[in-house]
């Protein structure tokens, strides 16, 4: 047959086995039963089947943990052992997100971890989804954003007090380097947008019936190619016509977006996000006195976009299976509402996504840059190329966008690569040369 392009060398590690650390986070559903431990601690559970199944994937909390039983009763002298039962953790639960927070954390603080260079947070499917939206709404001092409050932090990175807004997320309080952290998340079904917008067909005479007709299409195709998407030209940008919301009115309620969504709870991330926004600097008046209630409301104006910017400041990269383009669905609500027709394609439209409101908060940089006259909010180069890019007090976010740049010149928002010849297939995509890049190339 015909000559193939040789298939590109997987990076090679710079350490041994022996210096790698490998952790695989389980969370259980009742369905899988308890396992044994020799621990007194309850096993940690979430609830497998909801609006949304494997509720861990966007950060829901556990199901109550049993009674714990102390090992020592407190009313007893010289620590004599008894049964009481703690009320405090009678109920306690946990998001699956905070569970990921204490890990992360632990492996940041450098009095257990003092040599580790790099965080590697890799998930395929609902796993992909997983670390997305963790990734989105974690407030964990491990990513050195600095955009939270700074306490709790003894331990590890920083220190009470450390909060001087300077663009500091590589070191901790004795000077030491943080670890760097990558997310890596790999086909995941579905995204959480960070705004109202999505790629919806130019002419919205019947997005229903034109979305149901591409599914059609793409199915057909898929059993020649495996490789079919709808075609981008026919597509914008934009928020639903008020007749498309009618037909899709949950498209952006957590988790396909950040508006609140009583059906799946997630206290975690809503809590995050709040903490999050009450930094900036436009939530309070001259007087000290919070904003909100004067036409302020940070939450409608600049809510996503204080989000965007820290989230597009992490290294994320999305893997996606070349041939990961299975029809889903007709793209209403109960098929993950207006994302597109296949992993494939919902990946690529979700990473165009992030490049276009990487260009508008970069306009906005710029026009911040000039009304200011300060030229340390953003530093662009010949052409209009990012070097260094940083947005100042006035946007509310105290850390640097990550603004990546390709060999074209342009801006990119995180990475995307695309696993030739792959579908859904955990296994092979991160046994792939393209996935072992996107794992641990620099």
């Amino acid at each position: 047959g015909e000559e193939k392009e040789a298939p590109p060398t997987p990076p090679q590690l710079d350490h041994a086995i022996d210096e790698v650390l490998v952790i695989a986070p389980w969370f259980l559903a009742p369905s899988d039963g308890t396992p044994s431990s020799s621990s007194p601690l309850p096993f940690l559970k979430w609830v497998d089947h909801a609006a949304v199944s494997h509720t861990f994937r966007y950060g829901a909390e556990s199901i109550p943990s049993s009674p714990i039983v102390n090992n020592y009763n407190n009313n007893n002298n010289e620590g004599e052992e008894g049964n009481d039962i703690d009320p405090a953790m009678s109920s306690a639960t946990i998001s699956s997100y905070g569970v990921m927070d204490v890990l992360l954390e632990t492996l940041c603080n450098r009095v257990h971890y003092p040599n580790l260079e790099r965080i590697v947070v890799v998930g395929h499917s609902a796993g992909g989804q997983f670390v997305h939206r963790w990734g989105l709404s974690s407030n964990s001092w491990c990513f050195g954003d600095d955009t939270h409050d700074n306490t709790n932090k003894n331990n590890g990175a920083k220190t009470e007090g450390d909060n001087d807004g300077d663009v500091d997320n590589a070191d901790d309080e004795d000077g030491a380097t943080l670890p760097s952290v990558r997310l890596v998340a790999a086909n995941p079904r579905s995204y959480a947008y960070l705004d109202e917008r999505r790629y919806l067909p130019k002419h919205a005479a019947n997005v229903g019936a034109i979305m149901e007709a591409h599914s059609k299409q793409n199915k057909e195709e898929e059993e020649e190619s495996n490789t079919a998407l709808s075609p981008f030209d026919e597509l914008e940008y934009r928020p639903p016509t008020p007749s498309e919301k009618d037909e899709c009115q949950a498209y952006n309620r957590y988790c396909w977006g950040l508006e609140d969504n009583p059906d799946l709870p997630a206290p975690y991330v809503t809590g995050n996000i709040d903490r999050l926004l009450s930094t900036d600097p436009r939530r309070r008046r001259d007087d000290g006195e919070d904003d909100r209630d004067d036409g302020n409301n940070l939450d409608a104006k600049n809510a996503d976009e204080v989000l965007f910017l820290r989230y597009a400041s992490r290294d994320v990269v999305y893997l996606s299976g070349e041939r990961d383009t299975k029809a889903l669905g007709n793209q209403l609500c109960h098929e993950d509402g207006y994302q597109g027709p296949s992993r494939r394609e919902r990946s690529e439209r979700f990473y165009a996504s992030l490049q276009v409101r990487g260009e508008e908060a970069l306009e906005s940089c710029r026009s911040r840059r000039d009304d200011d006259g300060d030229d340390d909010d953003a530093t662009v180069g010949k052409g209009g190329k990012v070097e260094d890019l940083v947005v100042g007090e006035g946007s509310g976010y105290e850390g640097g966008f990550c603004a990546r740049q390709g060999e074209d010149g342009a801006m990119r928002v995180h990475g995307r690569i695309v696993v030739k010849d792959v579908g859904h297939d955990h296994a092979l995509i991160f046994q792939s040369a393209e996935g072992q890049e996107g794992m641990f190339s620099n």
